[in-house]
């Protein structure tokens, strides 16, 4: 079963026209940042804010400029 997905096939033309494999663009790049980079940073700022606010201590990235 595993050999299917890993095996080769024959590229066939569609419409007269070789396509190319499929491959990921810069506008695919972009997307999946805004997928799972932008909820990672927002949870783990909200993370440093309530041990901040909890503690007293800042850990986040910005106590690095803030001093």
């Amino acid at each position: 079963m595993i050999d299917r997905f890993y095996s080769r096939k024959k590229i066939q033309p569609v419409l007269g026209h070789d396509i190319d494999k499929p491959r990921l663009t810069l506008a695919g790049f972009v997307l999946i940042f805004f997928y799972l980079g932008v909820p990672a940073m927002l949870i783990g700022g909200l993370i440093d804010l309530l041990v901040q606010l909890t503690t007293g201590h800042c850990v986040g990235v910005w106590c690095l400029f803030i001093k």
